[in-house]
């Protein structure tokens, strides 16, 4: 299936204002999704730039893509290591509590991660500590600009291991090069702490293929005007045809 890509541009006019950092507060649907690579050696980290209310206003036949391509890409590749995987993550902690739509998370899971595991408070724990995470990514970012970009060094605090694209180890976003993934939606179910959280599968995948990231829509198409009234010549040539035979 081939999707028509919508321009940056266009993009970021329909979604909030381009930020300097990475934005995780605001109105629910203003989280800015961030790609994260990361292997044994070192981590990436790129503001996308686009909020989850842009991509979910995805319609069928359109896409987002953007380039990884430049100088912190190219220091993460000289950081060595094997095994890159990617996940894309946004987060929106708004209230410290457990009631649905306080803790925010819409993530890329991996192909063999099961849905309706993850407890509240993991995920909640989770999406707050990727808040902090994201936050540490902009203050050590060089120069500051739009879709900022940090390449870390393992060990480093700003480095994205397993954990942070893990939720603490209860949900797997990343996914290996090449790998297509769907886009979830998590929040709390309620205010028990160890209740399955509520989650959404939303009609959006997202790839990367080793130099762009890119998001494509799953929803089905609307048909066209013409498509309907086609449908109803066709079926007013059966009535007639219908009536016919029984004249």
């Amino acid at each position: 299936m081939k999707f028509k890509t919508i321009a940056l541009a266009a993009l970021m006019a329909a979604a909030a204002p381009a930020f300097a950092t990475i934005n995780t507060s605001g109105n629910l649907g203003e989280g800015e999704y961030v790609f994260i690579a990361t292997n044994s050696a070192g981590s990436y980290a790129q503001d996308l730039g686009i909020t989850t209310d842009a991509i979910a206003a995805l319609t069928s036949g359109q896409s987002f893509s953007q380039s990884v391509a430049g100088t912190e890409w190219n220091k993460f590749l000289s950081f060595g290591g094997a095994n890159t995987q990617w996940a894309i993550i946004a987060v929106q902690p708004l209230d410290a509590g457990l009631n649905p739509g306080e803790i925010n998370a819409w993530t890329t899971r991996n192909i063999n991660q099961a849905l309706g595991t993850i407890q509240n408070t993991q995920s909640n724990d989770g999406s707050s500590n990727l808040a902090v995470h994201f936050a540490d990514i902009d203050s050590l970012s060089t120069p500051k600009v739009d879709n900022n970009r940090k390449a870390s060094a393992f060990g480093t605090l700003t480095y994205s291991d397993k954990g942070v694209t893990s939720f603490n180890g209860f949900f797997n976003a990343r996914n290996d090069i090449g790998t297509q993934s769907e886009l979830v939606y998590l929040t709390a179910s309620s205010d028990v702490t160890d209740a399955p959280s509520q989650y959404s599968v939303l009609k959006t995948v997202a790839n990367f293929d080793g130099t762009t990231v890119s998001f494509a829509s799953t929803a089905a198409p609307v048909p066209e005007p013409s498509t309907y009234a086609m449908l109803a010549a066709g079926l007013a040539a059966v009535g007639f045809l219908a009536r016919r035979r029984k004249a």
